[in-house]
C-alpha cells in the first residue's frame, strides 16, 4: 500500500535525487514535458543509485477545464494510455501489504503530480475525497489535472473527478499562488 507521499516540482525532485535524505521513498513517478526528458533521465539515474524505482511519463499539463487558452497543447496532453501506464506501475505497490513511500513530481508540483497522488491513494483504498484531502495537506497549492483524473476514473471504476471539481469550484475567486 502507498503509505506516504511527497510531491515536488522538477527542481526539488532533482535536489532530492542528488542529496541524501532522512525520508526514504522507494518509488518515484515523474510526469513532465518532453523537453525535460534529460532532467528526468538524470533523476532516474540518481534515484537508481538509491534503489528507488522511477517511472516517467512525458506529456504537457493540459486539461480542457483548466487551461482553455492553451488548447494548442492538447495534442501533447495526457492520454488514456499515459494514465494506464501510471496505474500499471502503481498497482503492485498499492495492493502490496508492505508500506511503500511514493515521491511524485511534475514541472511545478501542482497539477499532474497531485493528480497522480490522488490516483495512488485511491488505488491504496482511500476514497477520492480522502485522497484529495490528504493531497491538500501535503501540497496546499494543489490543482489536480482533471483530464488525468477522468481517465483514471474510467480505468478504476470510481469517480475521482467530482471531489476535485467541488474543491476547485469552492476556490473560485481565490488567488492560487
Amino acid at each position: 500500500m502507498i503509505e506516504d507521499i511527497i510531491i515536488t516540482d522538477l527542481r526539488d525532485a532533482e535536489s532530492y535525487a542528488y542529496s541524501p535524505t532522512k525520508r526514504t521513498y522507494n518509488i518515484w513517478i515523474s510526469t513532465v514535458d518532453e523537453e525535460h526528458r534529460s532532467k528526468a533521465k538524470r533523476i532516474e539515474n540518481l534515484l537508481a543509485k538509491k534503489n528507488i524505482k522511477h517511472f516517467c511519463q512525458f506529456f504537457y499539463d493540459w486539461s480542457e477545464e483548466d487551461n482553455p487558452i492553451f488548447k494548442h497543447l492538447e495534442k501533447d496532453a495526457p492520454t488514456m494510455k499515459h494514465i494506464e501506464r501510471i496505474i500499471s506501475f502503481l498497482l503492485p505497490y498499492s495492493i502490496d501489504d508492505k508500506p511503500h513511500n511514493l515521491g511524485i513530481n511534475c514541472f511545478a508540483g501542482i497539477s499532474r503530480s497531485t493528480a497522480v497522488g490522488i490516483i495512488a491513494l485511491v488505488m491504496s483504498g482511500k476514497t477520492p475525497k480522502m485522497a484529495l484531502d490528504y493531497i491538500l495537506v501535503i501540497r496546499p497549492m494543489a490543482w489536480p489535472n482533471l483530464r488525468m483524473l477522468r481517465f483514471a476514473s474510467e480505468i478504476l471504476g470510481q469517480d475521482l473527478v467530482s471531489p476535485v471539481v467541488e474543491y476547485k469550484n469552492s476556490m473560485e475567486g481565490e488567488i492560487i499562488v
